[in-house]
């Protein structure tokens, strides 16, 4: 998820958004391209694939304009859906230590005390003040927040994932 679509602003069919990337530059430089809108809920039981018109700043808010939506009324249809972005991953953070968090999906995780394998990453959930890794935990989703103290390792090369579990998995 790259983003959540707030209110209508004005009555050209912009809307409010709050940016959920880790890409800087999501929406401001992806005019043009296709993103998909859904529900949110945890089967997306709706969804629409838009293409992104137009954006703009108007002081601290950004404003989006989806193709084929030009009303406030039509937006407020999809007000509060989740946004993902359907192109290729083609963003690579400038430090080479920077973890992208969608790389983690699938890894194994471990107790970084005992070693004891206790799941694996099903997903994640962007938030601008902390990210959160979803843990799959015998069939139960445990959320992580990543941060360096509570995820201490990441094996890449073996694609394991260390994390405190007398913390996160209480």
């Amino acid at each position: 998820m790259v983003g959540k679509m707030g209110r209508p602003f004005g009555v050209r069919g912009f809307g409010r958004i709050s940016v959920l990337s880790d890409n800087p530059d999501r929406f401001l430089g992806d005019r043009g391209k296709p993103f998909r809108l859904a529900t949110p809920s945890r089967f997306h039981e709706k969804s629409r694939r838009l293409v992104l018109e137009d954006t703009e700043w108007k002081g601290n808010l950004l404003l989006v304009k989806w193709e084929g939506i030009d009303s406030p009324e039509t937006l407020r249809e999809i007000s509060g859906w989740d946004i993902f972005w359907e192109g290729p991953d083609d963003w690579v953070p400038e430090d080479p230590e920077t973890q992208k968090i969608s790389d983690l999906i699938g890894m194994n995780v471990f107790d970084s005390v005992t070693g004891f394998a206790v799941g694996y990453i099903i997903g994640f959930y962007e938030r601008p003040g902390q990210d959160l890794l979803a843990i799959d935990a015998k069939g139960r989703e445990v959320l992580c927040p990543f941060v360096e103290p509570l995820v201490p390792r990441i094996d890449r090369e073996r694609r394991e994932v260390y994390v405190q579990w007398g913390i996160v998995g209480i």
